[in-house]
């Protein structure tokens, strides 16, 4: 059943837009005008929603994680918040917004934006809180960059 984002969800994932904002540019406000009259729906669980949209996916297109992604903690577990983009006809949309418990139990207590959060990229901590106790770093290849002519016209 499709709904809208609560206020909780809608704010944890402004602020992942905003801290992927220098990483991808102007797509972060078209995201942010996406999610504010977006339909999500749950897929299989309460904390992976799928966004909905009018996009129909290229059949080659790009899907790919956001570069930055967030990690807390929930009773002492780490999570991994992070969402999707898949390429349309139009540029890159949002597809998915999740957060996983990595002992795959379910929630306790919705993780709050802000500086209780870490931000991770390429395996990285690049801010935010220090969670590494509980969620170690390791080497892993940077994201790539969203082509910007699909968004504003600009050549390659």
């Amino acid at each position: 059943m499709q709904r809208a984002l609560a206020t909780h969800e809608r704010q944890l994932l402004e602020f992942l837009l905003t801290v992927n904002r220098s990483f991808y540019g102007a797509y972060v406000q078209r995201w942010e005008a996406q999610i504010k009259t977006c339909l999500v729906h749950e897929v299989i669980v309460p904390y992976c929603l799928a966004i909905s949209h009018d996009e129909i996916r290229l059949p080659s297109g790009g899907y790919t994680t956001l570069a930055r992604e967030l990690i807390g903690i929930d009773e002492g577990v780490p999570l991994l918040i992070y969402a999707y983009a898949v390429e349309t006809q139009s540029g890159y949309v949002l597809d998915s917004f999740d957060i996983d418990r990595l002992d795959g139990e379910p929630l306790v207590a919705y993780p709050e934006p802000g500086d209780s959060l870490m931000i991770m990229e390429a395996g990285k901590r690049i801010g935010g809180a220090d969670l590494r106790h509980v969620f170690k770093e390791s080497d892993l290849l940077p994201r790539f960059k969203l082509p910007r002519d699909r968004l504003d016209g600009e050549a390659g």
